[in-house]
């Protein structure tokens, strides 16, 4: 691994590709969809109720600071509000089911790239 860097050589260049793919995408769709999403007043009322009525983490039972999407929502507002799909977390459980999704999204993209026939 360079110095400097969090990556080796190879999954710099994934890194780097990566984010290409999400300047294209988010350049495409003229605003940080996002960004827009977490804004919403119904997200902000939906959240407080689930961390109301789920005051601890439902991976480890400490004190929840956080809503996590069960299924990722993509940019779509009904999955992204819909409450069935929402978990109270920790700070430190969200962290890591996070980093687990991006890592299970690039493994999925390096084993598409490197088997066209695979379809999503």
């Amino acid at each position: 691994m360079d110095s400097g860097h969090k990556y080796c050589l190879e999954h710099q260049a994934l890194e780097r590709a990566e984010l290409e793919r999400r300047k294209v995408y988010y350049h495409k769709a003229g605003h940080n969809l996002w960004y827009e999403l977490y804004n919403l007043p119904e997200w902000k009322t939906l959240r407080a109720r689930k961390l109301k009525e789920q005051p601890c983490c439902e991976m480890c039972g400490a004190p929840a600071t956080e809503v996590h999407h069960m299924r990722p929502h993509n940019g779509d507002r009904d999955l992204f509000l819909d409450y069935d799909n929402l978990m109270s977390i920790c700070h430190s459980c969200h962290v890591r089911e996070t980093q687990k999704e991006s890592v299970e999204r690039r493994q999925n993209r390096m084993r598409k790239a490197d088997n066209p026939l695979i379809l999503d």
